[in-house]
This record gives structure tokens, sequence and C-alpha cells, in this order.
């Protein structure tokens, strides 16, 4: 047990000072001495959990991934209308991208290997599942347009995620991902929610919009 809990912390400080390097540095100038200088270890104890960059940086993809899927989907366990909860957690996983280091780490990886690294493709596809799992509640609810294809519109709304994110790293270093979300459910509300539902969730949106960006400027 002892050596077990020795091993998960090496593994730990081995994902953190590699979390800390790529968050500052970037990935590709990122080395595996570097690494092993960070986390003051081993070239033989950084092998033994991981037999590459690749296989480490994977092993982020995951865990940041997981802490954000797990955010949303315990925002999605609530009594809420399912279009709330969908609208809220994707203002809160937006918010984890600003203070949860693996989670943005994991985000940034993932779109350095969306082509060729099972990881992120998992990911992606995860995001789709869950996402058409409440856009099909919210078009039961009545809340959505019942002649909305959910798939359709979990890609749409996944896809601005990924390009709020996306556009926010690389114009203010993160800083203005909250209202960039914002102004994404600004556009897409009036295009999906059905017709006696457009009040109650535009209020909904300035409500969600001011908590998150003044929770925010106070961090």
């Amino acid at each position: 047990m002892v050596r077990q809990a020795r091993s998960e912390a090496t593994r730990r400080r081995i994902i953190t000072s590699a979390v800390d390097l790529f968050n500052e540095m970037g990935y590709p100038a990122t080395g595996l001495g570097d690494i092993i200088e960070r986390a003051e270890m081993t070239k033989g104890a950084l092998y033994y959990h991981f037999e590459s960059k690749e296989s480490l940086a994977t092993a982020i993809i995951e865990e940041g991934s997981a802490n954000l899927f797990d955010a949303f989907r315990n925002i999605c366990q609530s009594s809420a209308p399912a279009l709330e909860c969908v609208i809220h957690g994707v203002f809160v996983v937006a918010d984890m991208l600003g203070t949860d280091s693996v989670a943005r780490s994991g985000t940034q990886l993932m779109r350095a290997f969306a082509e060729f690294n099972d990881a992120a493709a998992r990911t992606y596809n995860g995001w789709l599942d869950e996402m058409s799992r409440r856009v099909a509640d919210a078009i039961d609810e009545g809340d959505l347009r019942s002649d909305l294809d959910p798939r359709a519109v979990s890609a749409v709304i996944v896809s601005a995620m990924i390009g709020a994110e996306v556009l926010a790293s690389a114009t203010s270093s993160g800083a203005d991902v909250l209202p960039r979300i914002a102004h994404v459910w600004d556009v897409l509300l009036p295009a999906v929610v059905a017709e006696e539902s457009q009040s109650y969730f535009r209020e909904f949106l300035a409500r969600e919009t001011m908590r998150h960006t003044a929770t925010s400027a106070e961090t």
C-alpha cells in the first residue's frame, strides 16, 4: 500500500511538472529532460510511468478531459431544465480552463493531437454524445424546437465551445473566454430555442453571464 501511494505520488509529480512546462513553454519546446529536471527525479522513474512524451501528453488529455466532464455531468444531474444545465455547464467548463491547469493543458494538447491521438478523438466524441443527450432532453421538455436534430445542435455547441477557447487562447491568453461563450449563446439561442421559451432563456443567459464574468473578475 505504501509502495502504491509512493508510485502514485511520483506519477502525480511527473504530470504536474509536465503540465507546468507545457503551459509555460508549449509541448514542442518541452523535452523529457526538462520534465525530469523540473520533477527532480531520474529518467528511470519517468520511463517507469510513461514510455514517451506522447504517452505523458495522452495521460494529461485524459485527466484534463475527465475533470471537465465530471464538472459538466455534475451540473446536468440537477433537477433544473436540461437547457439551463447545458448553458450553465458550458460556462463552468470555460471557467475551469482558467483555473484548472491540467484541464487547460489537456485542452491545448487535444488541439495539437486531434488528428492522430485516440484520446483526443475519444474526448471530442464523448462531448458530442453527452451534449446530444442533454439537447434531446431539452427538446423533449419543449425548450428547444421540436424539429431540431440533437446531434447537429450538439455539434454546433461543441464546435462553438472549442472555437471560443481557441480564439481566447490566441488573442488574450484565455482571459476573454467567458465573454466569448456568452456571445456564442447570445447568437445561438434565437436559432434553437422554442418561441415560448425565448424570453426566459435570454434572461437566464444574462444572469449566467453576469455571474460568471463577475466571478472571473474577482479572481
